[in-house]
């Protein structure tokens, strides 16, 4: 059985696989070589190959002499054509927790688990403005730090910030978006998030950057906005919507139009499908606890009969690979002080992590969609008009 597997993943490799057993056998003669050193390892890969590969090379059971990323791109070409068609389905516990209104606590708990591992760990593999989430590459010599400014420069110029406006960021990282928009606009800036070290992180820089009369965080959840009592005519949210959940799409959408001004602007930047897909295993466990990947039709469906007009749609998937690509490459750099920290595991859960997930942008697994929609319907916003990359100037 494990022959017939390796034969059909040799396949779809660049170069051909060749896969040396624990017994000492050696199955293909390709470029890419793999070790499997435990035959617990294959037991567990032929049960569930996702989460058997995933736990078998985070813990050094599996070395791969080649280009991990050429391998996973065989993988998930394999995976995807076996994978089957039901739809993820909530679990008993979350529904139970959903019923008796605890899930924004367990919520709060597994965002902390991925962006409380410390400033220090992402500052060293993000930008200088600490953004995790999808940059925007108009050609292949920007660097990282660029490109970010770039995204972040269109999503003001899709929301139209003019002076006088009152902007809300739902799930607002380490705030670069609240951080920078008083600066180039006279507006007056609110952001939330559920991880206690972005809140303080954005506390310390807005005494240090002197914004305190233009710029507030709250450590908050979402579904607690309306407490604040206020409006905003235009609101964002960036990399926060893959942890609303299965079956909570409509519950953001509600709170988003009750603390929204009518006429006003939403961008939602966010993973997605464009169906609802199985969610990957591994990822869930020991990535993003809890996260869900939404599909385009889910988000949609979740805004119907509350007033959201939707204006446009964007697709920057290849922005995503080239955006973990850069990452990847910077935590390469810092291998020695991660493992030295964390641990070997650790580097190793992490650097699946990052090829993974630039994989599942490359092959379509996933997308990076922008969403712009209005509260009501707004007829005097400006029509677009698009200009066409080289997909070269992307992909580097």
């Amino acid at each position: 059985m494990i022959d017939a597997l390796i034969e059909e993943v040799s396949k779809r490799t660049e170069g051909g696989l060749c896969v040396e057993l624990p017994d000492g056998r050696a199955i293909g003669n390709g470029t890419c070589r793999v070790r499997i050193k435990d035959s617990k390892a294959v037991r567990n890969i032929l049960r569930n190959p996702e989460m058997g590969f995933g736990e078998a090379y985070m813990k050094g059971d599996i070395e791969i002499n080649g280009d991990l990323e050429r391998f996973l791109i065989a993988c998930v070409s394999y995976l995807k054509e076996k994978e089957s068609d039901k739809s993820f389905r909530n679990s008993l516990i979350r529904n139970i927790l959903k019923v008796l209104g605890f899930l924004k606590f367990v919520e709060g708990k597994e965002v902390r688990k991925h962006y409380d591992l410390g400033n220090d760990f992402y500052s060293l593999w993000l930008d200088s403005s600490m953004t995790y989430s999808c940059a925007f590459f108009s050609s292949k010599d920007q660097s990282l730090e660029e490109a970010q400014a770039e995204k972040r420069s269109i999503i003001y110029e899709k929301l139209q910030l003019t002076d006088g406006d009152k902007l809300l960021d739902i799930g607002c990282g380490w705030g670069s978006i609240i951080l920078e928009v008083p600066k180039l606009y006279n507006i007056q800036t609110v952001g939330i998030t559920l991880s206690k070290n972005q809140y303080e992180y954005i506390k310390s820089k807005i005494e240090r950057e002197g914004l305190q009369d233009k710029v507030r965080v709250y450590l908050m959840h979402y579904e607690d906005l309306p407490s604040l009592g206020e409006k905003f005519n235009k609101v964002v949210s960036v990399g926060m919507f893959e942890h609303v959940g299965k079956g909570r799409h409509r519950t953001f959408f509600k709170v988003v139009d009750r603390i929204m001004d009518d006429g006003g602007l939403f961008l939602l930047h966010t993973i997605g499908k464009v169906l609802p897909e199985t969610q990957s295993q591994w990822i869930r466990k020991y990535i993003f606890p809890g996260g869900y990947i939404p599909a385009l039709t889910e988000i949609l469906q979740a805004t119907k009969g509350l007033g959201f007009n939707l204006i446009d749609i964007d697709n920057w998937r290849l922005h995503y690979y080239r955006t973990l690509k850069e990452w990847r490459k910077r935590f390469y750099q810092h291998r020695e002080k991660v493992i030295q920290k964390y641990g070997e595991e650790f580097f190793r859960m992490w650097e699946l992590y990052l090829t993974s997930s630039a994989v599942s942008f490359l092959t379509a697994s996933n997308h990076l969609f922008q969403l712009l929609f209005s509260k009501g319907v707004v007829n005097d916003y400006p029509i677009m008009k698009r200009y066409f990359l080289p997909a070269y100037e992307v992909l580097k």
